[in-house]
């Protein structure tokens, strides 16, 4: 949100708008850039550094000055480190998230890096012929006496004490532990152990766990498993999954000849254990809802067989816990019945646990919830504001002005996607990107398409008028005549660059409250009034032209959510 960072947004309808800051990584002249998280967050201050031999930094915040550290020093102080606690406050939460996630990060690559030093113990090749040579000096120097002498050694060593016996193993000895010297300390009474490379220095021998982790052996087991993932359609995200490498781990612990679950038991026994596991896990969140108190969502959704299904989701401030899925193909139909299902999911949630509850924007959702928050007033009923949103843009959708440019747009889109020759070209013009194509299912689409569509007007423009295209055969087709006027109708793309400097703030808008990066129940208030005045500020001249729009959000808005938690949230 633009006033959570102090920047106000563009009117550029092309620019693409982010929370987070820009990071300029400087590659020109060979000189590596800053590509540091941080340093979107700060910047130097060499007016400050005279007559020091550190460049100072400048927190682009609140303008605090940090002398010395680095960037390092920065970004614990953004993280909130140990005696930065009043300064982190004003730093805004998101970005603090971003930077203790990369701290933690370069915690784990250096510890990481620490054990894989511990557990590899090279084998140079100086250390290997330092060895052979050693070896057969002292086999050359007993070569001859081993020879000539052997029989009557024999004998003088049974008659020996055994002080005289050894004495001639000394100097063998002594060669070893002189040879082995720099490697590390050795034990004054080594024997069999000086010929012997100690494991804890470096060159020692390498372990046998090491030795089997080489590259073709790391490799042939890689290639098996993605030869299996391919067989069995498997997706490549699964290896995102935390329970992937919990799984390899598993299998290596178990050792060679491990058998793995058959298809009966994986549908039966064990998917019976999994959600025994995660109705314990659900039952450990009671104590966190009840000393936090909980928001009870339900989400309706149709799936391809056109059942109506709700999805039962409970938040708080830990993180969001699914409870269940229910047909309600049936109940849907009446609020008395979608009552009951609601009263059933709070009772066993807990209607003393429950403080906010969220569902859709449906007449019979509404009147359900009403009779809900009858039986139990502490629970506070709030429509879903991302699909409050949607409708509003639904709203808009369905003025003249707005419908006659969408359906321009679509006419393009769909000529370039129906038609092979057209589709490469507009992607060679393009640069390889798509144009968006609306979809019926979300209103937001049909912008996000203007949006896009209006960003690649000149290389449309190029395309239509190139020698590729000219010499085409859809130069002289029907279809491509009018999909050629449609591309080059100046009117068009002026009412399209109109229209999406006024629904942008509104997308803004939907992606705050349909983002799963954090709640946004706090920004909403403030969000819409901002959109609201974004808009007057665009068409400050044309006040009669941003007018309908305006009615339109007021009119959701006051209607569906102008409550009071909003405006306690900001």
């Amino acid at each position: 949100m633009s006033s959570q960072h102090g920047s106000t947004p563009s009117s550029d309808p092309s620019t693409a708008y982010s929370s987070e800051p820009l990071i300029s990584i400087s590659t020109s002249c060979g000189i590596r850039g800053k590509t540091d998280l941080a340093w979107g967050h700060c910047r130097e201050a060499p007016e400050l550094s005279v007559g020091c031999k550190k460049t100072k930094l400048v927190c682009l915040y609140y303008a605090k000055v940090f002398a010395g550290g680095g960037i390092n020093q920065f970004k614990q102080h953004l993280a909130g480190a140990k005696g930065e606690v009043e300064q982190y406050r004003k730093c805004p939460p998101d970005v603090r998230h971003q930077i203790l996630l990369n701290l933690q990060g370069n915690i784990e690559k250096k510890k990481r890096a620490r054990e894989m030093k511990a557990d590899f113990n090279p084998y140079s090749v100086e250390q290997r012929e330092h060895e052979e040579r050693m070896i057969k000096q002292l086999e050359d120097d007993d070569k001859g006496k081993d020879d000539d002498d052997d029989d009557e050694a024999d004998g003088k060593k049974q008659m020996l004490p055994p002080k005289v016996a050894n004495k001639g193993k000394s100097k063998i000895t002594n060669v070893v532990k002189q040879s082995t010297a720099s490697c590390g300390k050795q034990k004054e009474n080594a024997t069999l152990g000086a010929y012997f490379i100690p494991r804890t220095t470096h060159g020692a021998q390498k372990s046998l766990q090491s030795c089997w982790k080489n590259k073709k052996v790391i490799e042939r087991c890689d290639l098996a498993i993605a030869k299996w993932m391919i067989d069995a359609c498997v997706p490549f995200n699964v290896a995102n999954s935390v329970y992937y490498q919990h799984a390899i781990d598993g299998i290596t612990a178990m050792g060679p000849g491990y058998k793995g679950p058959n298809f009966h038991a994986l549908r039966g026994y064990y998917l019976a254990k999994a959600v025994d596991e995660v109705k314990i896990f659900v039952e450990s969140y009671r104590e966190i809802w009840k000393k936090t108190g909980c928001t009870l969502m339900a989400d309706g959704w149709t799936d391809q067989k056109r059942r109506t299904l709700i999805n039962f989701l409970v938040y708080c401030p830990k993180r969001t816990v699914f409870l269940k899925t229910v047909d309600a193909s049936e109940a849907s139909k009446t609020a008395m019945l979608l009552y009951k299902l609601f009263r059933e999911v709070v009772l066993f949630v807990g209607p003393e646990n429950i403080v906010h509850m969220v569902t859709d924007n449906a007449a019979n959702y509404v009147a359900a919830s009403k009779l809900l928050v009858e039986e139990f007033p502490s629970i506070f009923w709030s429509p879903c504001a991302a699909h409050c949103i949607n409708l509003i843009l639904q709203d808009v959708g369905k003025l003249q002005s707005v419908c006659s440019v969408v359906d321009h747009a679509s006419s393009i889109t769909k000529y370039i996607y129906n038609h092979c020759y057209p589709l490469h070209l507009m992607r060679k013009f393009t640069g390889g990107k798509e144009i968006l194509r609306p979809a019926p299912t979300r209103f937001a689409t049909n912008f996000i398409t203007l949006q896009s569509i209006l960003v690649h007007k000149d290389n449309l423009r190029a395309m239509v008028t190139s020698r590729e295209w000219v010499s085409s055969a859809y130069v002289k087709d029907n279809k491509g005549k009018k999909f050629v006027d449609n591309v080059l109708n100046s009117t068009f793309w002026e009412e399209c660059a109109s229209i999406v400097r006024m629904t942008e703030p509104l997308v803004r808008v939907l992606r705050i409250v349909d983002s799963d990066d954090r709640p946004a129940m706090g920004y909403l208030y403030e969000a819409i009034h901002s959109a609201k005045e974004e808009m007057l500020r665009r068409f400050q001249r044309k006040r009669a032209k941003v007018q309908p729009f305006l009615d339109i959000i007021n009119t959701r808005w006051d209607g569906q959510l102008y409550r009071k938690l909003y405006a306690a949230g900001f």
